[in-house]
């Protein structure tokens, strides 16, 4: 449960960034006649490093799951090998008593399924696990891209909207300038 809440945190935090990062944008100086826009460049870079520092702090997350994952599948290969290693050294002994031997041989198996069972188990856990943080991280990227994508849609068509007013206003004056020297005899 904290793993999760951590994670939503790290999520609330690069949206908030992503956020700042738009307002910036939004409310950066425009250049006349561009849809370009000035922004202080320092305050984007400290906002790109703060996303950069928050985003491989789930992907070591996801890394640290797939070595606990594998350290598991060792530990229970190591039980199986081991406990094998135990039954036939028991077979060995007590081949001579043959309900002993089936008793063993049954016992072993049990511990054999249980084990792999066991890794399976955490195999498929690990494994959802770093599919879901990732499939998470790649919607939320994808969602940003998208408003970021709107906002910038909207600058430039409220600059296209400006751009046209001005060179219809001029184009205005022109016309009526052109009307008063033709009138001028």
């Amino acid at each position: 449960m904290i793993e999760n809440y951590e994670v939503t945190s790290r999520r609330i935090e690069i949206t908030g960034l992503v956020e700042v990062l738009q307002e910036i944008v939004e409310d950066g100086s425009k250049m006349p006649l561009t849809k370009k826009v000035l922004v202080d460049k320092d305050e984007i870079i400290n906002i790109l490093d703060e996303i950069i520092q928050v985003i491989p702090e789930d992907l070591r997350t996801a890394q640290w799951v797939l070595a606990e994952k594998d350290r598991i599948l060792t530990e229970a290969k190591t039980e199986y090998d081991r406990t094998k290693a135990e039954v036939d050294r028991m077979m060995k002994e007590k081949i001579d008593n043959h309900d002993l031997v089936k008793e063993a041989t049954i016992k072993a198996q049990e511990i054999i399924n249980k084990a792999q069972t066991e890794a399976k188990m955490v195999k498929l856990s690990a494994r959802d696990y770093a599919d879901s943080l990732l499939s998470d991280l790649d919607t939320e990227i994808k969602e940003r891209n998208q408003e970021m994508m709107h906002s910038f849609k909207n600058l430039f068509e409220g600059f296209v909207q400006d751009y046209n007013k001005s060179f219809h206003t001029t184009s205005e004056t022109i016309k009526e300038n052109i009307k008063e020297l033709r009138e001028m005899k």
